[in-house]
C-alpha cells in the first residue's frame, strides 16, 4: 500500500492528466468564442506544468527510495 503522500501525488497526476485529454474537446466546442479558447489554452498550459511538477516529485521520491 502506498503511503498517503505518495498516493496523493499519483492521484493528482491522474486527475491532471485526464484534464489534459479533455482540452481538445473543450477547444473545439469553443470554436465560436476566442476568449473561451484562450481560457482553455491557458488552463491546459497550467495543467501541463502541474503534470511536469508532479512527475518530477514522484521521480524524486522513487530516487530517494521513498515511494512506498
Amino acid at each position: 500500500m502506498l503511503k498517503d503522500f505518495n498516493h496523493d501525488l499519483v492521484k493528482q497526476l491522474s486527475e491532471d492528466s485526464s484534464s489534459l485529454y479533455r482540452y481538445g474537446a473543450y477547444l473545439k466546442n469553443a470554436a465560436e468564442c476566442p476568449e473561451c479558447q484562450a481560457l482553455w489554452r491557458k488552463m491546459k498550459e497550467t495543467d501541463e506544468e502541474r503534470v511536469r511538477l508532479l512527475t518530477e516529485e514522484i521521480k524524486r521520491h522513487i530516487g530517494a527510495n521513498k515511494f512506498e
